[in-house]
């Protein structure tokens, strides 16, 4: 089985007013952004779930057979996460602490992260389009707290709506789709299908990335190469190449390249998997031990061959599953304590369901995803100096900001054609 999983760590501002715009000219030293301690943990504990997560899909599809690119964005899911553990009391809150890695920071601490890195990383890079934005639709009969709107307004400037989900129920669903599209540049395009009877709430984040590469792909040299499948077949794929000095790091099991996009505050780094690795192993690899900070800061530069697949594909996924896997129960049953929210008793309000939709398109003039995460609640009574970089097989692939190493997308692709 062959896979290709690319990592991206994006941030954007709220649609109302975090919104950057840049000119292609403007060339400037990206800033660096500094995290206190906890702050830190934080942001460290959201790359390694990704890895984590990623492991965890990938053996579900090698269990059903059903091999496919993958892209999630951890940022996208711990900003909406965030949101509903502001409404969580108890042990409920206390689960998605400790799952997120939240545990040993104050609630200050953990929204001031996020608060941060709204405000911060749409302006890390001049050449690059960073937006992030996240709501709140309720039915209007659910009485929601004031309090509970109000804290993730002051923190993550959501923005809130009361519309008539039993009366008026398609003309909430454009609404609140129209929302997703409006921030993700069209990329998604819906996130919800329906509403289910008894859905009050949901709670949504929206991510979208754009830029060029710090040195662009001449699309000339771009050819037919052989792409060797995870079943072992063998699939012709266009391949862009470049030869110039990058940043590389040589792991036991993995080799890696980091791309700069613009003035480089965002990069992409491709993870191979080598010496017969198997990219579940991989993803198990690169979420234990200091392997994604040894790639993030102890890579080296030297000139490197670098052929890689120009690629586009869409994912969606629904996190239920894969959270209560990492410890997170009670939010989705009758232990659910969301009384910060509103006024029920314990297990009368749960999340319903955790979707998550992504899209991105990498080629010869650079990179462009987004993500739309929904949290829905419902009532219930080293190498030589020149190198040969080739992602002929399937690979991992992770963009993040450079002063934080925080990844906002995480995926891999199997098949770059995407068959």
């Amino acid at each position: 089985m062959k896979w290709f999983s690319f990592t991206i760590c994006l941030v954007v501002l709220n649609a109302a007013s975090c919104e950057k715009e840049t000119t292609l000219n403007e060339t400037t030293e990206p800033p660096v952004i500094i995290l206190t301690a906890g702050e830190t943990k934080v942001s460290s504990n959201g790359n390694l779930l990704a890895f984590e997560f990623l492991d965890m899909i990938t053996q579900d599809q090698a269990t059903s057979g059903e091999i496919k690119n993958v892209m999630i964005s951890p940022l996208s899911l711990n900003l909406a996460m965030a949101m509903a553990w502001n409404g969580a009391q108890g042990n409920t809150k206390e689960q998605i602490k400790e799952a997120l890695g939240f545990t040993g920071i104050t609630d200050q601490d953990v929204n001031g992260y996020f608060r941060k890195m709204m405000e911060t990383l749409p302006f890390a890079d001049a050449l690059s389009k960073v937006h992030i934005a996240n709501s709140i639709w309720y039915h209007n009969e659910f009485p929601v707290k004031p309090g509970f709107l109000q804290t993730n307004n002051t923190w993550f400037k959501a923005y809130a709506s009361a519309l008539d989900f039993q009366n008026k129920t398609t003309e909430s669903l454009n609404t609140i789709n129209s929302w997703c599209s409006k921030n993700t540049n069209g990329m998604i395009d819906e996130i919800l299908d329906k509403i289910a009877n008894n859905e009050v709430m949901f709670l949504i984040n929206a991510l979208y990335f754009k830029a060029p590469w710090k040195d662009k792909f001449n699309k000339a040299d771009t050819a037919p190469m052989t792409f060797e499948l995870s079943n072992g077949e063998k699939s012709i794929v266009p391949a862009m190449f470049k030869s110039m000095k990058t940043e590389n790091f040589q792991g036991e099991g993995f080799n890696s390249i980091t791309l700069p996009f613009g003035n480089g505050a965002f990069k992409a780094s491709i993870i191979v998997p080598t010496n017969g690795t198997g990219l579940e192993r991989l993803c198990q690899i690169i979420a234990s031990g200091n392997n994604w900070e040894n790639i993030t800061s102890m890579s080296r530069t030297s000139q490197v061959d670098i052929y890689l697949p120009k690629f586009k594909f869409e994912y969606d996924l629904e996190f239920n599953d894969l959270l209560k896997g990492i410890g997170i129960t009670d939010a989705f049953d009758n232990n659910a304590n969301f009384t910060g929210i509103a006024e029920y008793p314990v297990g009368a309000l749960r999340i319903s369901k955790v979707l998550q939709k992504t899209a991105i398109e990498i080629n010869e003039e650079g990179g462009e995803a987004a993500a739309v995460t929904s949290i829905g609640f419902e009532l219930t009574s080293a190498g030589p100096d020149k190198q040969v970089f080739r992602a002929d097989k399937p690979f991992l692939f992770a963009i993040w900001e450079q002063s934080t190493n925080a990844i906002l997308f995480a995926g891999k692709v199997e098949d770059p054609l995407g068959n």
